[in-house]
């Protein structure tokens, strides 16, 4: 079964030096209007709820918007400059892959790398909490990170305890990082964890486990 209620949503927004919140959260939002995931969708409702950001339409916007993929694991929109604003390029997703998406862009300075290094460590604080971090970028400048947060279903720690007393030993095999996978293994009191799992992976520790004559 699932530890865990199964559906991130945004909970934060932390912004990087010089840049205010309610500048991300407006990033954050038009870089999600188009990002069908629950994820997403709980980006623009975080944004409209904590800055009365309403939800832009599409079309007002002479945008084009990159949608969420599974493959990119990032989303994002560019939009035309225009009397009033420059052009915007917006993108926000994992930490790698914004990383891999900064290190293909050929205006790089040397800021970049620095910034990048300090919303990096605010990732790693998040993910040490048992969350997920999303980078935010503008015109290739870092805007900050969106904290995303799973909830530990209630009393599942007492259940564990339960059927540690029977002998029966928990695993959390998990598609999460190593950080996350590790902050939620502890608040839910499973006996071990699998980070970074592929569907193989879960099969292979199955047969292991029983190949040692146990039942799984």
């Amino acid at each position: 079964g699932t530890i865990t209620l199964g559906n991130r949503i945004a909970t934060e927004l932390l912004p990087a030096p010089d840049i205010s919140e309610a500048y991300l959260a407006d990033a954050a939002q038009l870089a999600s209007l188009s990002d069908e995931t629950p994820e997403g969708r709980s980006i623009v409702i975080l944004a409209k709820e904590k800055f009365r950001i309403r939800e832009r339409h599409i079309h007002e916007l002479n945008a084009k918007f990159i949608p969420f993929s599974a493959k990119n694991q990032m989303s994002g929109v560019n939009i035309a400059a225009s009397d009033s604003q420059p052009e915007r390029i917006i993108r926000k997703g994992s930490l790698d892959a914004i990383k891999k998406y900064l290190s293909e862009q050929s205006n790089q300075n040397i800021t970049l790398q620095s910034d990048y290094m300090i919303t990096q460590m605010i990732g790693v604080d998040i993910a040490l909490s048992g969350g997920t971090p999303l980078i935010v970028v503008e015109n290739n400048k870092l805007l900050g990170v969106i904290q995303l947060k799973d909830v530990v279903k209630g009393g599942i720690k007492e259940r564990f305890e339960q059927l540690r007393k029977m002998g029966i030993k928990s695993i959390m095999i998990t598609g999460d990082n190593q950080l996350t996978a590790a902050a939620i293994a502890a608040e839910a009191g499973v006996d071990g964890f699998i980070a970074e799992a592929k569907p193989e992976d879960k099969l292979f520790r199955i047969r292991d486990e029983q190949a040692q004559g146990k039942m799984v």
